[in-house]
């Protein structure tokens, strides 16, 4: 008789099952840097070489693991539940949405996917694609929304896709901002709601917001007259590290990399920034900062006020695609938890600093100055929420025409037909 030396088809089946169970498990409580084989096979309780026979890396395991789970993820969270009338369905909607992802395992997933852009991008892009996709049932009702001539005739599927960013307000709770109640999440709802359907057009009041603007300063350095390089050595030297925290992050980030880029001691950097982390902070900060003094291009009304505000949006959106933006913000949604007040401050300082062009904007005409819920559908309508955290080319010119366009018109007229209620 002969001896079987492999396992049965279906005990494989089970054991990758539970290897997958584990991963998720661990990558979503520790990230992808954080996360060791290890551990998983102690979660698991298996033994590494045996998750090594089913996938060959770490980066392996992520992937069957992060698609393992999103796969499943999406399905539920956007069902049509329909109501009186359109704002009834769409808040129900939205709340739904917003219930949703901001469920622990749920938004752990989507930033996993967003993380995920820095190893599988494929993957990342991919996944990303069939959450968008997901948001067909809502394209489908504003079909008939549509037909039934409550709203115009338009592109149903970039029109529920630029509502879902809206109700979520896109990547704010990826960066730093605490994911807020119910109370708090009817209210960004009632807003994306009222917008989408009316435009800010229909505002004829708007409350003073309470929160004041973020301070924003200059990054200060540990060391001393003494120990500072100079100007060029120095500027040389953050640019280098940039480079090193946007490829790498904060864990696989090599300071060794860095002097060596610049030919200084490791001993030099650390003199001038006390460890690591504080690197880190100064590059963030330095980020920040610059991007807290670069204007927006002001635009005169004229006759067509939307073509004004379209051009508005499509420099917000031509910052965003900025590589090295888009990989700050990729790196800032992996290190939050980290630090959760700078990632915080890198959104809202980009939020205010398009909306002091937006006020402008909406002062000549002759518009009531938004409140800081609306300037943020604003930001995230024109840099399409987290549409290209993952993407793996950017959107061509034609394209950002089309979405700056979609922005200025949304924000100011929105969706619903004439003669409306």
């Amino acid at each position: 008789m002969v001896e079987i030396t492999s396992q049965p088809v279906h005990a494989e089946r089970d054991n990758r099952t539970q290897v997958l169970n584990a991963a998720g498990q661990v990558f979503l409580a520790d990230g992808f840097e954080r996360t060791s084989v290890d551990r998983i096979a102690a979660v698991a309780h298996m033994s590494k070489q045996s998750i090594y026979e089913l996938y060959p890396s770490k980066l392996a395991l992520f992937e069957a693991a992060v698609r393992s789970k999103l796969n499943g993820a999406w399905l539920n969270l956007r069902a049509i539940d329909r109501g009186a009338n359109a704002e009834d369905t769409l808040t129900r909607y939205a709340m739904r949405l917003f219930e949703g992802f901001a469920e622990p395992v749920n938004f752990g997933l989507f930033r996993a996917n967003i993380a995920a852009a820095n190893h599988v991008p494929e993957l990342a892009a991919e996944l990303h694609e069939k959450r968008l996709a997901s948001s067909q049932p809502l394209a489908d009702h504003l079909d008939q929304l549509i037909a039934d001539g409550v709203i115009i005739a338009c592109d149903t599927m970039a029109m529920a896709i630029r509502f879902g960013g809206m109700a979520v307000e896109g990547a704010r709770y990826f960066l730093g901002t605490e994911l807020p109640g119910k109370a708090a999440q009817k209210r960004i709802v009632d807003c994306a709601v009222h917008l989408f359907l009316d435009g800010y057009r229909s505002v004829t009041d708007v409350t003073r917001d309470a929160v004041p603007a973020p301070a924003i300063e200059p990054p200060a350095r540990e060391g001393g007259p003494a120990m500072r390089l100079s100007a060029d050595k120095l500027l040389a030297l953050l640019d280098a590290a940039t480079s090193e925290f946007l490829e790498h992050g904060y864990r696989r980030a090599s300071i060794d990399r860095i002097a060596a880029a610049v030919r200084v001691s490791k001993a030099t950097i650390y003199r001038q920034f006390g460890n690591k982390e504080n690197l880190l902070r100064y590059i963030v900060q330095r980020d920040i900062f610059e991007a807290s003094q670069r204007p927006f291009t002001q635009i005169p009304v004229g006759d067509e006020p939307e073509a004004a505000l379209a051009a508005l949006a499509r420099e917000a959106l031509d910052r965003h695609l900025e590589p090295a933006n888009l990989r700050m913000h990729r790196l800032l949604v992996v290190e939050a938890d980290f630090l959760p007040d700078l990632a915080q401050l890198f959104y809202e300082g980009r939020v205010r600093r398009l909306g002091d062009a937006l006020e402008t904007q909406l002062h000549a005409l002759g518009l009531p100055r938004p409140s800081l819920m609306a300037t943020r559908i604003f930001y995230t309508l024109a840099t399409f929420a987290v549409r290209f955290f993952t993407a793996s080319t950017p959107p061509a010119e034609k394209d950002r025409e089309i979405y700056a366009q979609e922005c200025a018109l949304l924000f100011l007229e929105g969706v619903r037909a004439d003669g409306r209620s």
